[in-house]
């Protein structure tokens, strides 16, 4: 599998018709993406898009400021998955070499022969001629620039970001993550252990999280029980006095409740306008 890119904010996964195979996904309509430049889009994603079968869809730029970055590739939809109910639903994917195509490893341009513009040339003699950087390249692979699509280095040396093993019993699974555990650039990982390692680590930061806010919420009650009582002994003077002017001890009782009321209001809107705000601001600085 190569990965990496993406096209409408959308995945997209190089990999090879194995890859189907084992996943057990099969077609709603096309082929696998077998020739360069055409994608198969898992079922949610061409629901979304609104695409089907012959449409087409644009590569997203892989980084907007890097002038000397592959342009976006048009991509043809070759067909179309069922619905699988997995993260395939949303992803499209492409053969291997398109996706070293969209990387930039891999690309095609306009044929020279003694009838291509001079502005386009750098160097030219009997044997060869040689483009400048002005050459234009394709960004659409089709029937007439397939030929002309190549690549810079040997198949063997093309970057891939991982390989899906399906060991076929407990016993090869374990022999085989023994011989990858010491590598020093490869590293064996079972998704599923792996899931539950990572989720076992947020559930420790929730609990965590959690005693923290249960020990902050305590440590409130009792500063906000503290600030009362503290202020009944400070207005004590206050209370004899709108006593004294004739109100009863049950009317005195409800200002001050009211009193406290109000407060409280205020705090919990307060509250939550910080915790709303905090909270898309975390959201922008993660995403």
């Amino acid at each position: 599998m190569n990965l990496g890119f993406s096209a409408k904010g959308y995945p997209l996964v190089g990999t090879t018709p194995e890859y189907f195979e084992s996943r057990n996904i099969s077609l709603a309509s096309g082929t696998l993406p077998l020739r360069n430049g055409e994608v198969t889009l898992g079922n949610s994603c061409a629901k979304k898009l609104g695409l089907n079968t012959g449409g087409f869809i644009l590569t997203d730029q892989v980084n907007l400021y890097d002038l000397s970055a592959s342009y976006p590739i048009r991509l043809k939809v070759s067909g179309v998955l069922e619905k699988s109910n997995t993260a395939d639903d949303e992803a499209l994917f492409v053969n291997l070499q398109s996706s070293w195509i969209i990387e930039g490893i891999g690309h095609g341009h306009i044929k020279l022969d003694e009838n291509t513009s001079k502005e386009n040339v750098l160097s030219e003699s009997k044997s060869s001629i040689t483009a400048n950087s002005s050459l234009e390249n394709y960004i659409e692979i089709t029937d007439l620039n397939i030929d002309q699509f190549h690549f810079h280095q040997e198949k063997q040396n093309l970057p891939i970001s991982s390989v899906l093993i399906f060991p076929s019993n407990f016993k090869d699974r374990t022999i085989l993550k023994g011989k990858y555990n010491q590598h020093l650039s490869l590293q064996p990982l079972i998704p599923s252990e792996t899931a539950n390692e990572i989720l076992n680590v947020i559930f420790k930061i929730e609990n965590l999280l959690n005693a923290s806010f249960i020990l902050s919420g305590l440590a409130a009650t009792l500063f906000l029980i503290t600030l009362i009582l503290l202020s009944l002994q400070l207005r004590k003077n206050e209370f004899k006095t709108l006593h004294l002017i004739g109100c009863d001890r049950l009317t005195v009782i409800f200002l001050y409740i009211g009193e406290l009321m109000i407060l409280i209001t205020m705090s919990l809107i307060l509250a939550f306008v910080s915790a709303v705000t905090l909270k898309n601001v975390l959201v922008s600085l993660i995403i």
